[in-house]
């Protein structure tokens, strides 16, 4: 099993180098912003205090006060694996670290354009502050008694923005593909959608408003869904006689946004844009059909 999961590691590794050489070399970002450099990333961190400052503050403050930084006096190394169901969610926090290190891209990305800064330094600014601040999150994991340094979560926070970098700098995909994440409480936790995974649910979305050919059809109300869950990982369920399951699922849904506000526009208002940026990032339960497959 642990030759089975450096497999795994080694080749995630290899998709995410390959994924950020595509991205990185791609026409729309080769040759932009050609005067980029350090100072341009801290000029832009400083644009941004609020949103940089308080996503900083906060994760210190959760690290210390429920994910034990300090507990160890050396620095640990936590080979966590993948999906199998011998992990502790099934891969479910993976996504976890993906969608984050996604959205904060996303979020910073766009705080950055609204200030006047091009897609392409928006995007690459916003992926180097998404990562400072989530290898920062991982390397005080290390000093963690119950956490520890994953090399898989690196991986998958360098995928999450990358994809996140890829839809920024390409409008046709941003309007083409969402990750997001789906929440309903398990009853085990409470309402706690960032750790209570056995009520999580990962997609990606097709939206078809972003096909051209069905822009003003009927069709750009609805969207192609695919994504991943598992559920009976924790105590708690195994208690109640639930086993380990992961799932994995596809259907139609709808496009909210494209419901909501429409095609998107440069005229559009404050509270608009939070309203798309929030659906890019977040499924409304009982908003698809959908069909599921235990593994």
């Amino acid at each position: 099993m642990a030759h089975a999961s450096m497999r795994v590691f080694h080749w995630m590794s290899r998709l995410a180098a390959l994924f950020f050489v595509f991205v990185f070399s791609c026409p729309a970002t080769a040759g932009a912003d050609p005067g980029y450099d350090f100072s341009s990333w801290l000029d832009d961190v400083r644009a941004t205090p609020w949103e940089s400052g308080v996503v900083f503050a906060g994760v210190t403050a959760v690290g210390l006060n429920h994910w034990d930084w300090g507990s160890s006096n050396s620095f640990r190394w936590n080979p966590e694996g993948w999906f199998g169901d011998d992990t502790g969610s099934g891969g479910v926090d993976k996504l976890g670290h993906a969608l984050s290190s996604y959205a904060l891209t996303n979020v910073l990305a766009d705080r950055l354009m609204n200030r006047g800064r091009s897609p392409d330094r928006a995007a690459m600014s916003a992926a180097l502050s998404t990562q400072a601040i989530m290898l920062y999150v991982e390397i005080f994991d290390g000093f963690s008694g119950d956490h520890g340094f994953a090399r898989e979560d690196v991986v998958m926070n360098l995928l999450g923005t990358g994809l996140a970098y890829a839809r920024v700098i390409n409008p046709g995909l941003r309007e083409l593909v969402d990750f997001r994440m789906e929440y309903e409480p398990s009853g085990y936790e409470g309402f706690s959608p960032f750790s209570d995974y056995s009520g999580q649910k990962y997609l990606l979305a097709l939206k078809l408003a972003g096909i051209e050919s069905l822009r003003n059809s009927p069709y750009r109300f609805l969207e192609l869904q695919t994504g991943y869950y598992t559920r009976g990982f924790t105590k708690a369920e195994q208690a109640d006689g639930l086993t380990r399951a992961r799932h994995s699922f596809v259907g139609i849904g709808l496009n909210l946004s494209e419901l909501l506000f429409g095609q998107r526009t440069s005229q559009e208002s404050s509270l608009q844009n939070a309203g798309r940026l929030f659906l890019e990032h977040v499924q409304l339960p009982y908003t698809a059909i959908r069909s599921s497959h235990e593994f």
